[in-house]
């Protein structure tokens, strides 16, 4: 059995701010009708020591901008459901504050043993420790296409781990944009984009070229929803040792808008940005 000895719930605060560029992407695209968003936060701290007397300190962190009004109107309650559904990984009959909360529960649950009790004199020596920091962020704002990051880093002791999410949303209809946004029997042919654009990056001509710098099993690439917008086009994100041995490394690939043209769906929110 665990118990919680230094329990940090901050609560929610509110900060009324426009857009900004962070994180992992090229940045928040703003205009007549960007979004104003919220900050919020919540933390909580557990600790537990190990069967060799190792006493572990687990920290979690959460820090979440959600959109909280859209060219003047209050975001709805099937947009709240939407978020948390998608960037929050929580159920749709929680509201945002809840849903932060359990998910600094949940990942507070996954990361503590129970080999044994912990108390409080205990946690204040602890000799190891895993710091765990959640972070949600616009990192696209245009034409009604918002595109928000999960960024998850994972810090064991002085080792860190980052793994970014992206889910996008058609605004103005309260839903999501993912791979349905494009004709049905375009996956091949975005596959070979993908591919060629991975090499054109890299600045290599095969993928035997890109199997010798690291890349592997590049023959089953695919076009998934886990990609976001920018200025130039659309990026797909790839997790770490999903297409590369380095498992730090996370590629991204980007197919400017106008080679996407011919395979977006004629009713496509996404035109709006061709």
């Amino acid at each position: 059995m665990i118990r919680k000895t230094i329990p940090l719930i901050l609560g929610c605060m509110l900060l009324l701010a426009t857009v900004a560029s962070c994180g992992k992407g090229d940045g928040a695209s703003s205009g007549g009708d960007s979004i104003t968003f919220s900050a919020k936060k919540d933390a909580d701290t557990s600790s537990f020591k190990r069967s060799n007397g190792e006493i572990c300190k687990v920290s979690v962190n959460t820090e979440l901008s959600i959109p909280d009004t859209y060219k003047g109107m209050a975001i709805d309650d099937k947009f709240v459901k939407l978020f948390v559904t998608t960037a929050l990984e929580g159920g749709d009959s929680l509201d945002v504050d809840t849903a932060i909360k359990q998910l600094v529960a949940n990942r507070l649950a996954e990361n503590v043993s129970s080999e044994t009790e912990s108390n409080e004199e205990d946690d204040a020596l602890a000799t190891s420790n895993i710091q765990i920091d959640v972070k949600v962020y616009p990192v696209f704002n245009r034409n009604g296409i918002l595109s928000m990051c999960f960024e998850e880093t994972v810090k064991k002791d002085a080792v860190a781990s980052v793994v970014h999410s992206y889910f996008n949303y058609d605004m103005e209809k309260c839903a999501v944009v993912d791979m349905g946004e494009f004709v049905d029997g375009a996956s091949s042919d975005l596959a070979q984009l993908l591919q060629n654009k991975l090499m054109e990056q890299n600045k290599v001509e095969t993928e035997e070229e890109l199997n010798s710098i690291g890349y592997f099993d590049i023959y089953n690439l695919s076009a998934t929803s886990n990609f976001y917008f920018n200025d130039k086009g659309i990026v797909w994100s790839y997790k770490p040792q999903e297409l590369t041995v380095d498992a730090n490394a996370e590629p991204t690939i980007l197919i400017p808008f106008a080679e996407l043209a011919p395979y977006v769906k004629e009713n496509s929110i996404i035109n709006t940005l061709l």
